[in-house]
């Protein structure tokens, strides 16, 4: 949770919508850890044994609380909701005044035999807390992720939800073990409280998870583009708009955005076709989609391939000294209508120029775009 926390701060700190969530987030972590008994040990090492650890954990509690009502009741209503933590420090002072007034003790328990310490009505008011708080969260992420169209959205409420769920069930334990004493429940309690903490790191970091899947595909993509890219852009250096993917490992390098790396893969690609299109006379068009459906290729990859096969025969033509040809020089296939349809026709043209076939019948047809 420290770790999701840590790595959501930035963007927490810029946004006063996910603002709510990540303190949510922290001061779940800060009493969780509390539960921790190696953090407990620490703290008595330099204290001394003290009650205040366990204080501490319940008023990291109820700011979580508070934190996560504000978060649902936003995205409820729309407006800010700052007097739900007005509401936070009159409990947190009245938790503390029960603690403080009750008989000396050290831990926050429920014994097996005996009433609870420091008192029921300090344990009444945190379980009316939290079990109210992690009803309504739990409710509302649930609600509202059924009707989000965004997946990211979707999957970050019913993590949320999720951990509220497990929160729920924690204090519901404690609330029946106060009740019957069942010798069960304190063995099944630290789990729970494990799983909630589980899901609510994961239900921050899912934009980091989406943004992390974009950048890997957007890598995956230029890597499939680079070597239609390179041996494009040796036929036509002109295109290219600036020194850069010298080599398959340029694309590690970080010095661009992605999505402007891509974008200018994409244009420079897509001039170097306009301009070896000058190469390539219209029978020898024709010559290459005869052979492409004599082929029974598949539709979807009959395009991609005549593409591929008469960039590699105009290549061909334009190393070997051939003049560029005038009149009428429309590029038969454009790909896509925009820009996620034309990088996924240049991938079906990068994988079609890579095959056997391409190669073999770009190889045949050369002969005759020298005579013409």
């Amino acid at each position: 949770m420290w770790l999701a926390v840590i790595l959501r701060a930035p963007a927490a700190m810029r946004s006063s919508e996910q603002r709510p969530l990540w303190l949510a987030v922290l001061g779940a972590a800060a009493a969780v850890s509390f539960h921790l008994q190696w953090v407990n040990n620490l703290i008595y090492q330099a204290t001394g044994p003290t009650h205040l650890t366990a204080l501490a954990r319940n008023l990291f509690g109820v700011v979580t609380s508070a934190a996560v009502l504000d978060f649902v009741l936003r995205a409820v209503r729309g407006r800010y909701t700052y007097q739900l933590y007005g509401l936070a420090v009159l409990i947190m002072a009245a938790l503390t005044w029960l603690d403080l007034s009750a008989p000396p003790h050290l831990p926050h328990a429920v014994p097996a035999v005996g009433d609870p310490a420091p008192s029921t009505a300090y344990w009444v008011v945190l379980i009316i807390v939290n079990l109210g708080t992690n009803t309504v969260c739990a409710t509302a992420c649930w609600w509202y992720s059924r009707g989000s169209l965004d997946l990211a959205l979707r999957v970050g409420l019913r993590l949320f939800g999720l951990g509220a769920v497990f929160a729920g069930l924690y204090w519901l334990f404690n609330t029946t073990y106060i009740a019957v004493r069942l010798s069960w429940i304190p063995s099944v309690t630290p789990l729970l409280m494990g799983c909630y903490a589980f899901s609510r790191a994961s239900a921050i970091c899912v934009p980091l998870g989406t943004a992390a899947t974009l950048a890997l595909r957007r890598v995956r993509i230029l890597w499939q583009l680079w070597p239609l890219w390179r041996d494009l852009v040796e036929s036509v250096p002109d295109v290219r708009l600036m020194q850069t993917h010298q080599s398959g490992l340029g694309l590690l390098r970080f010095s661009d955005p992605l999505d402007l790396r891509l974008y200018r893969t994409v244009i420079e690609i897509r001039d170097a076709i306009l301009d070896l299109r000058a190469y390539i006379p219209q029978a020898v068009l024709d010559d290459v989609q005869d052979h492409m459906e004599f082929d029974n290729s598949p539709p979807d990859e009959m395009d991609p391939r005549i593409t591929a096969c008469w960039l590699r025969i105009a290549r061909y033509a334009k190393a070997g000294g051939a003049p560029p040809l005038r009149g009428d020089l429309t590029v038969p296939v454009l790909g896509g209508t925009d820009l996620p349809g034309e990088i996924d026709f240049l991938r079906k043209v990068a994988k079609a120029d890579a095959s056997a076939r391409v190669r073999e019948l770009a190889s045949l047809l050369t002969r005759p775009t020298a005579t013409h």
